[in-house]
């Protein structure tokens, strides 16, 4: 049973994976209430504009939007879907303080499998390298086959109407610059996550590509004060298609956090919880 809904409407700001948008949060922010959802856009996706390529695309200059959302300093919740889960953590990491509470849904934070068997970082590269390769050539359709696919499984680019597919192509230029960001540019310890010493959640799905589980419990024992739960038969995508109860325990999480933010936590729940 949730707790009674906090008083003061605590913000919660919502990161959205690669190839989504802060639409895919519409359904969290609907049971937000008592809280102030702020589900925001990243670059090329939904209503921001696309990146101006005068640059690279670093998870810091996509972390900008969280600031953006929240300029006035007072603290906030924050929850992240993959490659919006990297993002969240880039902000966690700058910023602890600004932080109520931390929601990461398998955060694509490749560059943490360097601690396992090479075989992991391999698959995720292998994936990143098909969707730069067609990307190159010009067949975004190919190139977000190969993302969607390995993602949300064999028939699933199959199983979308023509439409859908039109649309994914459209940001398969984004999703090569996320995974260059997530795999050859992001050099972060795992032992820098310590810093982030902010009551957060961590979820995966059973079913998801085993370097995405293999990520959710590195952090776990990294991050000081986490819970890792596995939601049972769910993959990847588990915000839109196993929504009501990745939401559920996302509002638990917010519910149960202490409104302090300077409250210290004394007991380490790791990743006891499963």
């Amino acid at each position: 049973m949730l707790m009674e809904k906090p008083a003061g409407g605590e913000r919660v700001v919502l990161v959205p994976c690669s190839a989504s948008s802060a639409r895919q949060w519409r359904s969290l922010s609907e049971q937000l209430v008592g809280f102030e959802p702020r589900p925001i856009d990243l670059w090329g996706h939904g209503h921001q504009h696309r990146w101006h390529g005068s640059g690279p695309l670093h998870l810091s200059e996509q972390a900008r939007a969280i600031q953006d959302v929240c300029p006035d300093g007072a603290p906030f919740h924050l929850v992240g879907h993959s490659y919006g889960g990297a993002v969240a953590l880039q902000f966690a990491l700058s910023h602890p303080d600004r932080l109520l509470s931390l929601t990461l849904v398998e955060p694509s934070c490749f560059h943490v499998l360097n601690e396992l068997d090479p075989r992991y970082i391999d698959e995720i590269r292998a994936v990143a390298e098909a969707v730069s390769r067609e990307v190159t050539c010009g067949d975004y359709l190919r190139a977000m086959k190969a993302f969607i696919v390995y993602w949300g499984g064999v028939d699933s680019w199959d199983m979308l109407p023509d439409e859908k597919k039109t649309q994914f192509a459209q940001v398969a230029v984004h999703v090569a610059h996320h995974f260059w960001s997530l795999v050859e540019d992001n050099n972060t310890p795992l032992t820098a996550y310590a810093e982030i010493d902010v009551p957060t959640l961590i979820l995966c799905g059973s079913h998801s590509p085993a370097p995405s589980r293999a990520i959710t419990r590195l952090l776990a024992n990294a991050i000081p004060v986490a819970r890792h739960r596995t939601i049972p038969y769910a993959d990847h995508m588990s915000p839109i298609n196993r929504a009501a109860e990745v939401n559920t325990l996302i509002l638990e999480h917010l519910l149960t956090t202490p409104r302090c933010p300077s409250l210290k936590h004394p007991v380490r729940p790791g990743i006891a919880a499963r």
